[in-house]
């Protein structure tokens, strides 16, 4: 059986706040260690990452129009109060076509900060012309130097409009500023939100969902105060989980009200109750059980905490005559993703994993039925170089099933999601995808004649990728001596020289790794294709051997004899030609040799060619000797390596011939680059 191994997310899923816990019966040692490695893995997840956030707000004369009542600073001071957790900074920037407000970001978990921040977004008033460059821009740097995750939310109608502005900027000046503040968002990573408040112009959220879009954030349209507050929640998914539910939303008359709702028995880790009304309230409280707590009272608002409550919870507020209250009920809960998969992950290779979810006590959570419709979106994405890989999901009674294929290795990480927004995207588990190298598919070597001309080879033969890869070919080593050889794709090209024994050593790489193949390469002679041809040599021996022993009775039988007999002499005359000489030299002109006159016993051949002695050494004329013989004959005797033929027969070393006039002489130098023919004739 494959063990198990279990990767637990450091980050927190959101849009799942009514998972009921539910503690899974496992074995005694298998549950030792699984609470084990829930534990270590939530250790990491304490250290999380600063998340900045910058709200740009649209305060011109324009949004006076859009939001008469104020109510984008109200609902932005409802959430800084409702909103929690101690790594996430919330800076602000009020913008019309001058920056009227600015704030760095700050923690919201300081009151004190918290305050200030508040105080600094009921400062803004709405007038002026409206730069939303220069809003945008100003957004961006209040972020300098801040660690951690950036985003930026603008809320705005849509439209710049310099065209009253006492400024100096012009239209074209801040859409420049926009896209060179896109620009560095989308090459940072930084997504720009953008919210569309209000609904008197056209097209304002196609104006604003062109920023937003290159940068991968969302384009949101807020027609209301509630749709408002639903958005910003939606933003905070990276850390939380929240869930907002609308218990009241109504015009009532003057008098006390009371309206009850069911929490359906989820336990959350932390629960919210927010009253908005358009009028100050007057009174409010929450009832739970025996139990009322009064909330905070802040005009038009009121925020209250509830530590314990039950299923059901009733909220009771005072209004006046056609007042418009609404309720938000807020519930946060903690929940730690779980990605299980059997064994190793190769690449190119379908690979199956399951996605469970823990409690902050490590308890595995069922998914209750009124969940299971949510349309859940998964994707992997490589550490190194960003690549995606899309994640097929499935739904099932014990979570998520997802199907995956990486086609490169390396570490990824899983990122799920349920909402439109792209920031509620999160880092779910890190796993390695392993790269199996090329290999040897044969050890069979290659075998060619010596004599053989280019003959090709398929490598792709020779060397296998268990992934599938394509396989690239570098050439390193080879037996320069036995062969030449070229690679052209995945063919081997090679050119046999001579006969031996070597090896080919190749650099074989998938793209992502590469290992050192070896081919042996033997290159064969004619004897070892042919083993008939040395009784076909010997056959042709035999026959020489035959034809110059016919021959040898017309040779005398010793020069030492003829040099005894005086009284034969040399006649007629040699003419030379060389008919071949090295490319370094000249060609010779025609030479004659006239004999009748020496009265020696014999003529050194090489002392004839004096005048040309590189040639004569080239041939080893000095090795061979004339002798007169009877009836005008010449006797012709060699002991040199060079190649020596009688017309059409070969001459032996230490062999006698005898050649009459008209017998011509063919001499060929060792090495083939120098050719000389002794053309025997009579005196005219």
């Amino acid at each position: 059986m494959n063990k198990k191994v279990l990767l637990i997310v450091p980050l927190i899923l959101c849009c799942i706040a009514g998972f009921h816990s539910k503690a899974e019966e496992l074995d005694k040692d298998a549950t030792v260690q699984s609470q084990q490695t829930v534990e270590s893995r939530r250790e990491a997840a304490m250290e999380r990452e600063d998340l900045n956030i910058v709200f740009a707000v649209d305060h011109s004369g324009s949004m006076s129009g859009q939001d008469a009542q104020r109510l984008i600073p109200q609902v932005l001071k409802i959430f800084l109060d409702t909103i929690h957790g101690e790594n996430v900074h919330v800076g602000y920037v009020a913008y019309n076509d001058t920056i009227v407000a600015q704030h760095i970001p700050v923690s919201i978990q300081m009151d004190s900060q918290r305050d200030i921040l508040k105080q600094t977004i009921d400062s803004a008033n709405n007038q002026g012309e409206t730069d939303i460059g220069l809003g945008l821009k100003e957004a961006y740097h209040l972020m300098d130097g801040c660690d951690g995750r950036k985003m930026i939310v603008l809320l705005s109608d849509g439209e710049t409009d310099l065209a009253l502005s006492g400024t100096g900027r012009t239209e074209e000046e801040s859409e420049r500023d926009i896209e060179e503040i896109v620009a560095l968002c989308k090459e940072e990573g930084t997504p720009i939100v953008t919210i569309a408040f209000g609904g008197k112009y056209d097209g304002e959220e196609a104006g604003l969902e062109r920023i937003s879009g290159p940068t991968g954030g969302e384009s949101y349209e807020a027609r209301s105060s509630e749709e408002l507050v639903s958005i910003l929640y939606d933003l905070f998914h990276t850390n939380f989980s929240y869930s907002v539910r609308e218990v009241s939303n109504s015009v009532y008359d003057g008098g006390n009200q009371r309206v009850s709702c069911m929490t359906d028995g989820i336990v959350y880790d932390e629960l919210s109750v927010l009253f908005f009304s358009d009028k100050e309230i007057k009174a409010a409280g929450i009832i739970c059980g025996e139990n009322e707590t009064v909330p905070r009272i802040m005009g038009n608002y009121a925020v209250a905490g509830l530590i314990d409550s039950g299923k059901e919870i009733s909220v009771r507020f005072e209004t006046q005559k056609g007042q418009h209250m609404t309720v938000f009920l807020i519930g946060r809960r903690n929940i730690t993703p779980v990605v299980e998969f059997n064994g190793e992950i190769h690449k190119n290779t379908e690979t199956a994993f399951s996605i469970y979810f823990t409690d902050a006590d490590g308890r595995r959570l069922d998914i209750p039925s009124d969940h299971e419709g949510l349309q859940w979106h998964a994707q992997f994405q490589n550490i190194e170089n960003g690549s995606l890989v899309p994640v097929q999901l499935e739904m099932s009674e014990a979570g998520l099933l997802g199907y995956a294929n990486f086609h490169s290795a390396g570490r990824y990480c899983l990122y799920l999601d349920t909402g439109r927004n792209s920031e509620n995207t999160y880092e779910v588990s890190e796993i390695n995808v392993l790269n199996n190298l090329p290999e040897d598919r044969t050890n069979t070597s290659i075998e060619i004649g010596s004599w053989m001309e280019d003959q090709v080879f398929d490598l792709n033969e020779y060397f296998a990728d268990a992934d599938g890869d394509e396989l690239d070919y570098e050439l390193q080593e080879l037996p320069q001596e036995i062969v030449s050889v070229a690679i052209k794709g995945n063919f081997l090209h090679i050119t046999p020289h001579k006969w031996g024994k070597g090896d080919i050593t190749l650099l074989v790489s998938d793209g992502e790794g590469s290992v050192t193949g070896r081919i042996p390469l033997q290159v064969k002679s004619w004897l070892e294709v042919y083993p008939a041809v040395p009784l076909l040599i010997a056959c042709l021996l035999l026959f020489t051997f035959l034809k110059i022993y016919r021959k040898r009775k017309t040779v005398r039988e010793l020069p030492e004899i003829s040099e005894k007999k005086n009284e034969i002499f040399f006649t007629g005359k040699l003419n030379a030609y060389f008919t071949l000489v090295p490319e370094d030299m000249e060609e010779i002109p025609p030479l004659t040799f006239t004999l009748h006159h020496i009265r020696e016993g014999k003529i050194v051949v090489g002392d004839m060619f004096r005048n040309y002695p590189e040639l004569s050494a080239l041939l080893e004329l000095d090795h061979m000797i004339l002798y007169p013989a009877e009836n005008r004959k010449i006797i012709f005797y060699h002991n040199s390596r060079a190649t020596v033929m009688i017309g059409s027969s070969i001459v032996c070393r230490k062999m006698q011939y005898a050649i009459g006039y008209s017998s011509v002489i063919y001499i060929t130098s060792q090495d083939g680059d120098c050719e000389l023919e002794l053309h025997y004739i009579s005196m005219v």
